[in-house]
C-alpha cells in the first residue's frame, strides 16, 4: 500500500467511523446531532447574550464540533463567541463573533448536512440504476435528490449539470461537509458527475462500477476529472 493509498483508507475508516456511530444511536442518525430549528432566525444573538436561543445555538455548534465548554449553558461568552467566528471562517462568512441571521442560518443548515452525511452509509453498495431515486438503486443526482429531500430539504429532481448551476461555488480549500463537488467523465468540461463532499478530502456517489461509495477526491480516476464545487443548502 502506497503512501497516498493508506492516507486515503485512514479518513475513510475515521469517516466511517463517524457515521456507524451516529446511526448506533438512532436509525437515521438524528439521535446523535440535533435537529435543526425550522423556522429562520429572526433575531441575531452577540456576546452577553442568554437563553434557549444561545442554548439552541451552543447545541448545535457542540454538534459541529467549534463549540468546546464541557456543557451548553445558555450564555453568550468568551467560548460561544470563539465558537461563532470559528464557524464563520470556516464557511467563509464575515469574522464578527455575533451570531446574526445569516450565521445562525448557515449553522442549522450546517448541521442538517452533518445529519445527511452521517446517513449516507447506510446506502453504501446500493447499486447504480440510471435515473434512480430510491435505495433499490440510484444514480449520482437521484442519490443528491433523495438524500437532501429525506432531511427536509425540498429539492426537485434535477442533473448533474443542473445542479451546477444552483447555490454558489466554494473553493476546494473551504468544502465542508454536504457540499457538492462535480466531475467531467469525459474531461471535457462538461459536467456529467455529482457527489456529497464527507470531508476529509473524500466524498460519496453512486458509481457504475461500484454502486454508492466513499471516494478520494484525488484518486487516479476522479482527481483529473474534478470540476469544482457548489453549496446548494
Amino acid at each position: 500500500m502506497n503512501k497516498s493509498t493508506k492516507s486515503f483508507a485512514v479518513k475513510t475508516l475515521r469517516t466511517l467511523a463517524l457515521s456507524a456511530a451516529i446511526l448506533a444511536a438512532g436509525a437515521s442518525g438524528a439521535a446523535l446531532f440535533p435537529t435543526a430549528r425550522a423556522e429562520a432566525a429572526t433575531t441575531s444573538l452577540a456576546q452577553g447574550a442568554s437563553g434557549a436561543d444561545v442554548s439552541a445555538l451552543q447545541t448545535s455548534l457542540k454538534a459541529l464540533g467549534y463549540f468546546t465548554y464541557p456543557s451548553v449553558t445558555g450564555y453568550y461568552g468568551t467560548y460561544t463567541m470563539q465558537a461563532v467566528s470559528s464557524f464563520q471562517a470556516a464557511y467563509r462568512l464575515p469574522v464578527t463573533g455575533a451570531a446574526d441571521t445569516v450565521t445562525q442560518t448557515a449553522i442549522s443548515h450546517a448541521v442538517v448536512k452533518q445529519n445527511l452525511i452521517a446517513d449516507t452509509s447506510t446506502y453504501n453498495g446500493v447499486p447504480y440504476v440510471w435515473g434512480g431515486t430510491t435505495p433499490s438503486g440510484f444514480d449520482c443526482s437521484g442519490f443528491v435528490y433523495f438524500m437532501f429531500n429525506k432531511f427536509g430539504v425540498a429539492m426537485p429532481r434535477s442533473t448533474s449539470s443542473e445542479l451546477f448551476q444552483t447555490g454558489f461555488a466554494v473553493g476546494r480549500s473551504a468544502l465542508q461537509p454536504g457540499d457538492l463537488v462535480f466531475f467531467s467523465d469525459n474531461q471535457d468540461g462538461t459536467v456529467s458527475h455529482v457527489g456529497f463532499y464527507v470531508g476529509g478530502g473524500s466524498f460519496i456517489s453512486p458509481t457504475r462500477s461500484a454502486g454508492v461509495k466513499i471516494q478520494s477526491l484525488d484518486n487516479s480516476y476522479w482527481g483529473p476529472r474534478y470540476l469544482g464545487a457548489r453549496r446548494v443548502y
